[in-house]
C-alpha cells in the first residue's frame, strides 16, 4: 500500500490541497474538451475556472510563507538565497525539462515545421517574457512565469535587506507594493498598445512574464498578512467569504469585457487571496476523497506538464489515431477515449511523481 500512498508520514494542510485539486482540475478538464463532441463543450465550459491564476497565487502563499520564515532565523546571505533557488528548482526543473526534451525530440521527428526557431528560449524561460509565446508546449507559458519569480523577488528581496538594513517585515512589504504596482501598470500600459480583438488574443495577451508576475505576489501578499497580522488573517478565514471569491470568479468568467480585460489577472487574483484564510486553516478532512484528493495535488504538476501535449496530442492523436497534422477528429467511441485520457494523465503523472519528482525532491533532505 505504500507505493500508491504519496503522502504516508507527511503533514499537510487539507485546504490547500483542495485548492490545487480544482487548481489542477480545472486546467486538465479545460483541456480535455479536446476530445468531447461539440454540442457537450459549452455547457461543460461553464464549470472551468481558470486554474492557472489559482496556481499563481497557491504558490506565491506557499513560497512566500517559505522565505518569510527563512529570514526571520537567518541572515540574507548569498548562501541562503542559492539554497532557495537550488530547492526550488530541484522541485520544478527535472520534470520541465525532461518533458520539454520529449516534446522536442518528437516533433523535430515527426513534424519539424511545428519546432520554434528559437527552441533554446523554453530552456530558458524566456520564450514569453515580453512576447506571445509560440504554439510549441503552450502550457509551459505559465511556468516562465513562475520561474521568473523565483529568480526575481527573492533576489530583490534579499538584495533590499542587505542595503537597505531594514527589517523583514518592510522589506517584504515595500516589495510586494513595488512589484505588484510595476506590473499592473506595465500590464494596463500594454493593454493599451495592443488591438484585442477576440478571447483568443486577449488570453495570449496575459501568458506573459511581465503581464503576470504580479499575480504571484499576490499570494506572497497573503501569507505576509498571515504572518504579520494574525488577528487580521483570522477575521478574514470565514467559508461565506470564501464562497464569494469562488463565486466572483465565475461571475468574473461570464461577464467579458474588453476594456476591463487588463484588469481580471488583479481581481482573479484577490478573489483566490480571499479563499486562502479558510482553506488554510482547514488542517484535516475525514472522508474517503480526501487521500484521492491529496494524491492529486502531489501530483498536479506532472499531470500539468503531460495533460494536453503529451497525452492528448501524441498518446491520443498520433498513437491511437494516427492524426498528427489535422485537428482531432471526435469518434463515436469518445467517451472511451475520454476515459483514457484521464486514466493516462493520472496513471502517468503518478509514475512521473513517484520517480523522478520524489528522487529529485529527496536530494533537497540531503543538502540541508
Amino acid at each position: 500500500m505504500s507505493f500508491f500512498n504519496l503522502n504516508a508520514g507527511k503533514s499537510r494542510v487539507f485546504g490547500l490541497d483542495l485548492l490545487r485539486f480544482f487548481a489542477i482540475f480545472f486546467v486538465v478538464f479545460g483541456h480535455s474538451m479536446i476530445l468531447v463532441p461539440s454540442q457537450y463543450k459549452k455547457t461543460l465550459q461553464l464549470i472551468v475556472l481558470d486554474g492557472v491564476s489559482i496556481f499563481f497565487v497557491l504558490s506565491g502563499f506557499l513560497i512566500g510563507g517559505i522565505l518569510i520564515k527563512q529570514l526571520e532565523k537567518n541572515k540574507p546571505t548569498f548562501k541562503l538565497l542559492l539554497n532557495f533557488w537550488n530547492r526550488r528548482w530541484l522541485r520544478t526543473l527535472p520534470m520541465y525539462l525532461i518533458v520539454l526534451t520529449f516534446l522536442s525530440i518528437f516533433t523535430y521527428v515527426m513534424k519539424p515545421e511545428r519546432l520554434p526557431e528559437h527552441l533554446w528560449k523554453y530552456y530558458l524561460f524566456v520564450q514569453n517574457f515580453f512576447v506571445t509565446q509560440p504554439p510549441f508546449f503552450s502550457e509551459s507559458w505559465s511556468l516562465s512565469v513562475e520561474e521568473w519569480f523565483y529568480l526575481l523577488v527573492p533576489t530583490f528581496i534579499f538584495s533590499s535587506l542587505y542595503l537597505f538594513k531594514s527589517t523583514v517585515k518592510k522589506t517584504f512589504l515595500g516589495v510586494i507594493i513595488f512589484v505588484i504596482l510595476v506590473v499592473t501598470c506595465y500590464r494596463l500600459y500594454a493593454f493599451q498598445q495592443v488591438d484585442i480583438e477576440s478571447f483568443k488574443e486577449g488570453s495570449r495577451f496575459l501568458m506573459q512574464v511581465s503581464t503576470r508576475l504580479d499575480s504571484i505576489m499576490y499570494g506572497v501578499l497573503a501569507v505576509y498578512v498571515s504572518h504579520y497580522y494574525p488577528a487580521l488573517w483570522n477575521r478574514l478565514n470565514s467559508m461565506p467569504l470564501a464562497i464569494f471569491a469562488v463565486v466572483s470568479l465565475y461571475y468574473l468568467k461570464l461577464r467579458f469585457d474588453y476594456e476591463f480585460y487588463a484588469w481580471v489577472p488583479t481581481f482573479k487574483s484577490l478573489a483566490v487571496f480571499l479563499m486562502l484564510p479558510y482553506l488554510s486553516n482547514w488542517k484535516q478532512f475525514k472522508s474517503p476523497f480526501s487521500t484521492w484528493i491529496t494524491n492529486i495535488s502531489l501530483i498536479s504538476y506532472s499531470m500539468y506538464l503531460i495533460n494536453l501535449n503529451v497525452v492528448i496530442h501524441v498518446l491520443i492523436k498520433y498513437v491511437m489515431n494516427d492524426n498528427l497534422l489535422k485537428r482531432h477528429q471526435i469518434e463515436s467511441d469518445w467517451v472511451f477515449e475520454y476515459s483514457l485520457f484521464w486514466v493516462l494523465t493520472i496513471g502517468i503523472s503518478f509514475l512521473l511523481y513517484k520517480f523522478i519528482e520524489v528522487p529529485f525532491m529527496n536530494l533537497r533532505k540531503r543538502e540541508k
